[in-house]
């Protein structure tokens, strides 16, 4: 038999057909200790584009619509047969349940924050900032660790999104942030919320954005839970 292509991981059998995958091919369902893995044949996994990328979230869009727990693999995900497959879940079993009854019910958004303009070489420098070589009066060894801490807390926030956090209080359930380093795009925000709430958070989120200072934010989705699926599940 052909290695198995991965699409997403159910926490219950549908009792709808699966249809078929991104190369037409039969969609089964591959029982392993109490989960489901959706997965297709393929001789090889497909090239990395637009279309292909396309394709496998059709599908997983379609597994979403037929199951209340879906998580979805990263593009490419293959295993070599069923037992190697179930083996690869098998090695956080804890966390992909875990995750599953995360996004039960529920679907992702995406808030990508932009620098909104460059800073000025004159501006203040914020209050968070570290100290910076040069400045007067360094602070002890244990007082800079202790600086160091709250300011990695206060980046794991996005302490930018302050004015939104009302808006994420009533309707997120979890929250990722990936910041970056590629300006103008300072981080992707990923939001797990109840299905069928995307249009309300959308326009709530951009109702808010105004009073956003030195960021913009674009909204996405929704989507199924990429953001969400534990590593096992990664290719």
């Amino acid at each position: 038999m052909s290695p198995r292509y991965l699409y997403a991981i159910l926490g219950a059998a549908p009792a709808a057909p699966l249809g078929t995958g991104m190369a037409d091919e039969p969609l089964r369902l591959i029982a392993c200790d109490g989960l489901f893995a959706a997965a297709g044949e393929m001789t090889a996994a497909p090239a990395l584009t637009p279309d292909a990328l396309r394709g496998h979230d059709r599908v997983v869009r379609r597994l979403a619509a037929l199951a209340e727990a879906v998580l979805p693999a990263r593009f490419g995900a293959l295993a070599d047969d069923d037992d190697d497959l179930c083996d690869r879940i098998a090695r956080a079993p804890g966390a992909v349940r875990e995750a599953l009854a995360q996004v039960a019910g529920r679907e992702q958004m995406i808030v990508r924050v932009y620098v909104a303009a460059a800073p000025s070489a004159n501006a203040p420098r914020p209050a968070d900032a570290p100290p910076t070589p040069g400045d007067a009066d360094p602070p002890s060894g244990a007082a800079y660790l202790v600086e160091r801490a709250r300011v990695r807390r206060a980046a794991a926030e996005l302490p930018e999104l302050a004015p939104l956090r009302p808006v994420f209080a009533r309707f997120v359930a979890a929250e990722r942030i990936d910041r970056h380093a590629t300006p103008p795009l300072l981080a992707s925000v990923y939001h797990l919320l109840p299905r069928g709430a995307a249009a309300d958070y959308t326009a709530a989120v951009e109702a808010a954005a105004p009073r956003l200072q030195g960021v913009r934010v674009t909204v996405s989705g929704p989507w199924a839970a990429y953001a969400f699926a534990p590593a096992a599940l990664a290719p």
